[in-house]
Protein backbone atom coordinates (compact mmCIF):
# COMPACT_ATOMS: atom_id res chain seq x y z
CA UNK A 1 0.00 0.00 0.00
CA UNK A 2 1.03 3.32 -0.86
CA UNK A 3 0.44 6.12 2.09
CA UNK A 4 1.27 9.89 2.11
CA UNK A 5 2.05 11.51 5.36
CA UNK A 6 0.93 15.02 5.63
CA UNK A 7 1.94 15.51 9.27
CA UNK A 8 4.36 17.49 11.27
CA UNK A 9 5.46 13.85 12.73
CA UNK A 10 7.52 12.50 9.94
CA UNK A 11 8.34 8.91 10.71
CA UNK A 12 11.71 9.68 11.81
CA UNK A 13 14.51 7.17 13.91
CA UNK A 14 14.27 9.83 16.60
CA UNK A 15 11.21 9.79 19.83
CA UNK A 16 7.84 9.19 20.72
CA UNK A 17 5.89 9.28 17.52
CA UNK A 18 8.32 9.83 15.19
CA UNK A 19 9.72 6.95 15.86
CA UNK A 20 6.94 4.49 16.49
CA UNK A 21 6.07 5.49 12.83
CA UNK A 22 9.14 5.02 11.33
CA UNK A 23 9.27 1.17 12.91
CA UNK A 24 5.77 0.48 11.10
CA UNK A 25 6.37 2.38 7.77
CA UNK A 26 9.78 2.36 7.54
CA UNK A 27 11.76 -0.51 8.79
CA UNK A 28 8.95 -2.29 7.61
CA UNK A 29 7.99 -3.13 3.66
CA UNK A 30 3.94 -3.48 4.26
CA UNK A 31 4.10 0.06 3.13
CA UNK A 32 5.90 2.50 0.88
CA UNK A 33 5.42 5.95 1.69
CA UNK A 34 6.02 9.69 0.82
CA UNK A 35 5.82 12.46 3.13
CA UNK A 36 4.50 16.57 3.13
CA UNK A 37 5.86 18.14 6.28
CA UNK A 38 6.75 21.10 7.77
CA UNK A 39 8.99 19.53 9.85
CA UNK A 40 12.44 20.75 8.79
CA UNK A 41 14.41 18.49 10.93
CA UNK A 42 13.53 15.75 8.49
CA UNK A 43 16.48 16.91 6.57
CA UNK A 44 19.15 15.77 8.94
CA UNK A 45 17.96 12.40 8.64
CA UNK A 46 18.91 10.49 5.51
CA UNK A 47 15.64 8.85 4.90
CA UNK A 48 14.93 6.65 2.14
CA UNK A 49 11.39 7.91 1.18
CA UNK A 50 10.58 10.81 -0.70
CA UNK A 51 9.41 14.19 0.82
CA UNK A 52 8.23 17.51 0.88
CA UNK A 53 9.03 20.73 3.14
CA UNK A 54 5.82 23.26 3.71
CA UNK A 55 6.49 26.49 4.99
CA UNK A 56 4.27 28.66 7.10
CA UNK A 57 4.61 31.39 4.44
CA UNK A 58 5.97 35.20 4.89
CA UNK A 59 3.57 36.75 7.24
CA UNK A 60 4.09 33.51 9.96
CA UNK A 61 7.68 33.83 9.49
CA UNK A 62 7.34 37.95 10.14
CA UNK A 63 5.11 37.44 13.32
CA UNK A 64 6.50 34.53 14.98
CA UNK A 65 7.90 36.73 17.31
CA UNK A 66 5.30 39.65 17.64
CA UNK A 67 2.22 39.41 20.34
CA UNK A 68 0.43 38.48 17.12
CA UNK A 69 2.06 35.24 17.23
CA UNK A 70 -0.34 33.31 19.72
CA UNK A 71 -3.31 34.05 17.59
CA UNK A 72 -1.38 33.73 14.72
CA UNK A 73 -1.18 30.14 15.70
CA UNK A 74 -4.66 29.72 16.72
CA UNK A 75 -6.17 31.06 13.64
CA UNK A 76 -3.73 27.74 12.47
CA UNK A 77 -5.62 25.14 14.40
CA UNK A 78 -9.17 26.53 13.03
CA UNK A 79 -9.12 27.62 10.03
CA UNK A 80 -5.47 25.89 8.57
CA UNK A 81 -5.53 27.07 4.85
CA UNK A 82 -8.36 28.57 3.26
CA UNK A 83 -6.82 26.44 -0.31
CA UNK A 84 -4.19 23.88 -0.69
CA UNK A 85 -1.06 25.21 -2.43
CA UNK A 86 -0.69 23.39 -6.21
CA UNK A 87 2.28 21.81 -5.44
CA UNK A 88 0.80 19.98 -2.45
CA UNK A 89 -1.92 18.35 -4.87
CA UNK A 90 1.21 17.80 -7.80
CA UNK A 91 3.73 16.04 -4.86
CA UNK A 92 0.75 13.84 -3.78
CA UNK A 93 -0.87 13.38 -7.36
CA UNK A 94 2.34 12.01 -8.81
CA UNK A 95 2.98 9.64 -5.50
CA UNK A 96 -0.71 8.05 -6.47
CA UNK A 97 -1.03 7.31 -2.61
CA UNK A 98 -4.12 4.55 -1.55
CA UNK A 99 -4.55 6.83 1.30
CA UNK A 100 -3.40 9.50 3.75
CA UNK A 101 -2.34 9.67 7.48
CA UNK A 102 -1.68 12.50 9.46
CA UNK A 103 -0.88 12.72 13.09
CA UNK A 104 -4.57 14.43 14.69
CA UNK A 105 -3.20 14.87 18.14
CA UNK A 106 -1.52 16.68 19.04
CA UNK A 107 -3.38 19.02 16.91
CA UNK A 108 -1.49 21.21 13.96
CA UNK A 109 -2.53 22.66 10.81
CA UNK A 110 -1.00 20.31 9.04
CA UNK A 111 -3.78 17.70 9.73
CA UNK A 112 -6.36 20.32 8.63
CA UNK A 113 -4.17 20.60 5.31
CA UNK A 114 -4.00 16.46 4.98
CA UNK A 115 -8.10 16.38 5.46
CA UNK A 116 -8.64 18.93 2.40
CA UNK A 117 -6.60 17.02 0.20
CA UNK A 118 -8.07 13.31 1.66
CA UNK A 119 -11.21 15.03 0.24
CA UNK A 120 -10.18 16.71 -3.00
CA UNK A 121 -8.39 13.43 -4.05
CA UNK A 122 -11.44 11.38 -2.88
CA UNK A 123 -9.05 9.18 -0.25
CA UNK A 124 -8.86 7.75 2.86
CA UNK A 125 -7.98 9.95 6.01
CA UNK A 126 -6.31 8.31 8.58
CA UNK A 127 -5.93 10.09 11.85
CA UNK A 128 -3.39 9.03 14.42
CA UNK A 129 -4.11 10.53 17.93
CA UNK A 130 -1.25 9.99 19.98
CA UNK A 131 -1.29 13.12 21.88
CA UNK A 132 -4.31 15.54 23.60
CA UNK A 133 -4.52 18.21 21.21
CA UNK A 134 -3.18 20.80 23.40
CA UNK A 135 0.10 19.36 23.96
CA UNK A 136 3.41 21.20 23.34
CA UNK A 137 0.94 23.65 21.00
CA UNK A 138 1.22 27.21 21.04
CA UNK A 139 -2.05 29.01 21.18
CA UNK A 140 -4.23 32.29 22.05
CA UNK A 141 -5.84 30.73 25.74
CA UNK A 142 -9.31 32.07 24.09
CA UNK A 143 -9.71 30.03 20.98
CA UNK A 144 -9.21 27.43 23.29
CA UNK A 145 -12.48 26.04 23.26
CA UNK A 146 -12.60 26.36 19.27
CA UNK A 147 -9.31 24.59 18.78
CA UNK A 148 -11.10 21.65 20.74
CA UNK A 149 -14.16 21.53 19.10
CA UNK A 150 -12.11 21.66 15.88
CA UNK A 151 -10.05 18.58 17.10
CA UNK A 152 -12.96 16.61 17.92
CA UNK A 153 -14.84 17.08 15.01
CA UNK A 154 -11.47 16.04 12.97
CA UNK A 155 -11.58 12.89 14.95
CA UNK A 156 -15.12 11.98 13.70
CA UNK A 157 -14.30 12.99 10.28
CA UNK A 158 -11.32 10.18 9.93
CA UNK A 159 -11.71 6.94 8.14
CA UNK A 160 -9.89 5.07 10.16
CA UNK A 161 -9.21 6.97 13.57
CA UNK A 162 -6.11 4.97 15.25
CA UNK A 163 -6.57 6.13 19.36
CA UNK A 164 -3.11 5.47 21.14
CA UNK A 165 -4.98 4.04 24.55
CA UNK A 166 -8.00 3.34 25.84
CA UNK A 167 -7.62 6.50 27.25
CA UNK A 168 -7.59 8.63 24.29
CA UNK A 169 -10.38 6.67 22.72
CA UNK A 170 -12.72 7.04 25.94
CA UNK A 171 -12.02 11.26 25.92
CA UNK A 172 -12.71 11.05 22.16
CA UNK A 173 -15.82 8.93 22.20
CA UNK A 174 -17.12 6.86 19.35
CA UNK A 175 -16.22 6.45 15.78
CA UNK A 176 -17.25 4.95 13.06
CA UNK A 177 -14.08 3.07 12.22
CA UNK A 178 -11.43 3.03 15.17
CA UNK A 179 -8.70 0.94 16.21
CA UNK A 180 -7.29 1.28 19.94
CA UNK A 181 -2.81 0.92 18.70
CA UNK A 182 -0.67 0.75 21.31
CA UNK A 183 2.91 2.83 20.09
CA UNK A 184 5.32 0.31 18.72
CA UNK A 185 8.11 -0.29 21.39
CA UNK A 186 11.47 -1.84 20.40
CA UNK A 187 11.40 -5.20 19.32
CA UNK A 188 12.62 -8.07 22.03
CA UNK A 189 15.57 -9.54 20.19
CA UNK A 190 17.40 -11.71 22.80
CA UNK A 191 16.65 -12.71 25.93
CA UNK A 192 18.58 -11.59 29.10
CA UNK A 193 19.37 -13.07 32.43
CA UNK A 194 18.41 -10.58 35.34
CA UNK A 195 20.80 -10.40 37.81
CA UNK A 196 19.78 -8.17 41.30
CA UNK A 197 22.22 -5.12 41.91
CA UNK A 198 24.55 -6.02 45.04
CA UNK A 199 26.50 -2.93 46.03
CA UNK A 200 25.38 0.14 44.41
CA UNK A 201 22.21 1.21 42.49
CA UNK A 202 22.02 2.84 39.54
CA UNK A 203 19.20 4.00 37.75
CA UNK A 204 18.62 4.93 34.02
CA UNK A 205 16.15 7.23 32.03
CA UNK A 206 15.85 7.91 28.36
CA UNK A 207 13.71 10.49 26.66
CA UNK A 208 12.13 14.04 26.71
CA UNK A 209 13.52 16.32 29.64
CA UNK A 210 10.74 18.84 28.78
CA UNK A 211 7.69 20.06 29.99
CA UNK A 212 6.81 18.86 33.39
CA UNK A 213 9.78 15.45 33.21
CA UNK A 214 13.02 17.81 33.91
CA UNK A 215 11.57 19.38 37.47
CA UNK A 216 10.04 16.05 38.44
CA UNK A 217 14.06 14.31 38.10
CA UNK A 218 15.11 17.39 39.57
CA UNK A 219 13.58 16.32 42.84
CA UNK A 220 13.63 12.73 42.10
CA UNK A 221 17.33 12.96 42.10
CA UNK A 222 17.66 15.59 45.22
CA UNK A 223 15.75 13.35 47.24
CA UNK A 224 17.96 10.31 46.39
CA UNK A 225 21.65 11.62 47.31
CA UNK A 226 23.00 7.87 47.31
CA UNK A 227 21.50 6.79 44.14
CA UNK A 228 23.51 7.16 40.62
CA UNK A 229 21.64 7.97 37.55
CA UNK A 230 22.99 8.10 34.01
CA UNK A 231 20.35 10.35 32.22
CA UNK A 232 19.67 10.47 28.71
CA UNK A 233 17.83 13.03 26.65
CA UNK A 234 17.17 15.99 25.01
CA UNK A 235 15.60 19.43 26.31
CA UNK A 236 16.13 19.60 29.72
CA UNK A 237 13.51 21.83 31.48
CA UNK A 238 15.21 21.45 34.99
CA UNK A 239 16.88 24.55 36.47
CA UNK A 240 20.43 25.76 35.94
CA UNK A 241 21.87 25.13 39.57
CA UNK A 242 20.63 21.72 39.06
CA UNK A 243 21.83 21.28 35.19
CA UNK A 244 25.26 22.28 37.04
CA UNK A 245 25.17 19.71 39.30
CA UNK A 246 24.41 16.99 36.87
CA UNK A 247 27.15 17.56 35.13
CA UNK A 248 29.79 17.82 37.81
CA UNK A 249 28.07 14.32 38.92
CA UNK A 250 28.10 12.84 35.37
CA UNK A 251 24.73 11.80 35.56
CA UNK A 252 23.40 13.89 32.50
CA UNK A 253 25.05 12.40 29.14
CA UNK A 254 22.90 13.92 26.64
CA UNK A 255 21.26 12.44 23.79
CA UNK A 256 22.24 9.37 21.98
CA UNK A 257 20.42 7.26 18.98
CA UNK A 258 18.45 4.06 20.08
CA UNK A 259 21.23 1.83 19.92
CA UNK A 260 23.16 3.87 22.31
CA UNK A 261 20.70 4.02 24.61
CA UNK A 262 20.12 0.04 24.97
CA UNK A 263 23.40 -0.68 25.46
CA UNK A 264 23.49 2.30 28.63
CA UNK A 265 20.47 1.16 29.71
CA UNK A 266 21.90 -2.70 30.47
CA UNK A 267 24.35 -0.88 32.46
CA UNK A 268 21.19 -0.02 34.57
CA UNK A 269 19.52 -1.49 37.65
CA UNK A 270 16.49 0.16 37.19
CA UNK A 271 14.85 2.70 34.49
CA UNK A 272 12.49 5.41 35.85
CA UNK A 273 9.37 6.15 34.17
CA UNK A 274 7.95 9.60 34.87
CA UNK A 275 3.91 10.65 34.01
CA UNK A 276 2.75 14.30 34.99
CA UNK A 277 1.13 14.97 38.15
CA UNK A 278 -1.47 17.97 38.31
CA UNK A 279 -4.36 19.01 35.94
CA UNK A 280 -2.17 20.69 33.94
CA UNK A 281 -0.45 17.60 32.23
CA UNK A 282 -3.91 15.64 33.46
CA UNK A 283 -5.61 14.63 29.99
CA UNK A 284 -2.13 13.94 28.41
CA UNK A 285 -1.11 11.55 30.77
CA UNK A 286 -4.76 9.81 30.75
CA UNK A 287 -4.88 9.73 26.96
CA UNK A 288 -1.17 9.34 25.40
CA UNK A 289 0.84 6.41 25.91
CA UNK A 290 4.79 6.36 26.46
CA UNK A 291 6.82 4.57 23.65
CA UNK A 292 9.35 4.95 26.45
CA UNK A 293 7.75 2.51 28.75
CA UNK A 294 7.62 -0.27 25.89
CA UNK A 295 11.49 0.17 24.95
CA UNK A 296 11.78 -0.24 28.88
CA UNK A 297 10.36 -3.27 28.26
CA UNK A 298 13.05 -4.55 25.84
CA UNK A 299 15.91 -3.44 28.21
CA UNK A 300 14.53 -6.15 30.95
CA UNK A 301 15.41 -4.29 34.03
CA UNK A 302 12.89 -3.36 37.03
CA UNK A 303 11.20 -0.34 36.09
CA UNK A 304 9.38 2.27 38.46
CA UNK A 305 6.78 4.88 37.68
CA UNK A 306 6.48 7.75 39.44
CA UNK A 307 3.32 9.08 38.30
CA UNK A 308 -0.14 9.64 39.22
CA UNK A 309 -2.79 6.47 39.57
CA UNK A 310 -4.90 7.81 36.27
CA UNK A 311 -2.04 7.70 33.83
CA UNK A 312 -1.99 5.23 30.71
CA UNK A 313 1.53 3.74 32.30
CA UNK A 314 0.02 3.28 35.78
CA UNK A 315 -3.23 1.77 34.66
CA UNK A 316 -1.30 -1.04 32.37
CA UNK A 317 1.47 -1.34 35.06
CA UNK A 318 -0.57 -1.97 37.89
CA UNK A 319 -2.72 -4.61 35.23
CA UNK A 320 0.54 -6.78 34.98
CA UNK A 321 2.60 -5.89 38.05
CA UNK A 322 5.06 -5.29 35.73
CA UNK A 323 6.76 -1.71 37.54
CA UNK A 324 6.88 -0.52 40.91
CA UNK A 325 4.26 2.40 41.39
CA UNK A 326 4.48 5.52 43.43
CA UNK A 327 1.30 7.42 43.09
CA UNK A 328 2.13 10.44 45.32
CA UNK A 329 3.89 13.34 44.16
CA UNK A 330 6.17 13.63 47.40
CA UNK A 331 9.82 13.29 46.24
CA UNK A 332 10.27 11.67 49.49
CA UNK A 333 7.37 8.85 48.75
CA UNK A 334 9.05 8.19 45.28
CA UNK A 335 12.62 8.17 47.31
CA UNK A 336 11.08 5.53 49.75
CA UNK A 337 9.86 3.48 46.85
CA UNK A 338 13.76 3.13 45.24
CA UNK A 339 14.85 2.41 47.85
CA UNK A 340 12.67 0.02 49.01
CA UNK A 341 12.95 -1.47 45.52
CA UNK A 342 16.69 -1.57 45.66
CA UNK A 343 16.75 -3.59 49.17
CA UNK A 344 14.23 -6.17 47.58
CA UNK A 345 16.01 -8.31 44.78
CA UNK A 346 13.49 -10.77 44.57
CA UNK A 347 10.89 -7.85 43.48
CA UNK A 348 13.39 -6.71 41.12
CA UNK A 349 12.93 -10.46 39.51
CA UNK A 350 9.72 -10.12 39.47
CA UNK A 351 9.12 -7.06 38.23
CA UNK A 352 11.22 -7.88 34.74
CA UNK A 353 9.30 -11.49 34.45
CA UNK A 354 6.01 -9.69 34.33
CA UNK A 355 7.28 -7.22 32.52
CA UNK A 356 8.09 -9.72 29.56
CA UNK A 357 4.44 -11.35 30.50
CA UNK A 358 3.06 -7.51 29.44
CA UNK A 359 5.33 -7.53 26.55
CA UNK A 360 4.19 -10.81 25.36
CA UNK A 361 0.55 -10.43 25.92
CA UNK A 362 0.09 -6.81 24.58
CA UNK A 363 2.48 -4.87 23.36
CA UNK A 364 4.51 -7.38 21.10
CA UNK A 365 5.58 -5.08 18.13
CA UNK A 366 4.39 -7.67 15.52
CA UNK A 367 1.03 -8.25 16.56
CA UNK A 368 0.37 -4.29 16.65
CA UNK A 369 1.56 -4.02 13.45
CA UNK A 370 -0.52 -6.54 12.42
CA UNK A 371 -3.20 -5.21 13.66
CA UNK A 372 -2.32 -1.52 12.04
CA UNK A 373 -2.19 -3.17 8.53
CA UNK A 374 -5.28 -4.60 8.86
CA UNK A 375 -6.95 -1.66 9.92
CA UNK A 376 -5.62 -0.03 6.66
CA UNK A 377 -6.03 -2.32 4.34
CA UNK A 378 -9.90 -2.58 5.55
CA UNK A 379 -9.93 0.78 4.89
CA UNK A 380 -8.48 1.41 1.90
CA UNK A 381 -11.03 -1.33 0.55
CA UNK A 382 -13.83 0.14 1.63
CA UNK A 383 -12.84 3.43 0.16
CA UNK A 384 -12.36 1.77 -3.04
CA UNK A 385 -16.09 0.25 -3.03
CA UNK A 386 -17.71 3.10 -2.45
CA UNK A 387 -15.78 4.90 -5.12
CA UNK A 388 -15.81 2.49 -7.73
Amino acid sequence: MRILFITNTPPLPTQGGAMTFFRHFVERDDFEIAVITDDKSIKQHNVDYPYKIINPGQLGARIRNSRLHKLEQSYRRIVGVRKLHSSILKFAQEFEPDAIFTVGGSWTWMAIIAAKAARKLQLPLIGSFNDWWDYCATYHSSTAYLIEKRFRSFYKKCDLAICTSEGMHRELGPHKNTVILYPSGAKLTERTNFTPAISKFIIGFGGNLGDWYGPMLERLINATPDIEYNIFGFNPSWSSSFDKKMKTKGFYKGSVNFEQLKQEMHKCDALILLMGFGDSCAMVEKTSFKTKFLDYLTFQRPIILWGPDYCSAAIAATEFDSAEICTDNNAESIATTIYNLRDAPARQTQLVCNGQTMYNERFNPDNLHQLLVKSISNTVKTNKVKND
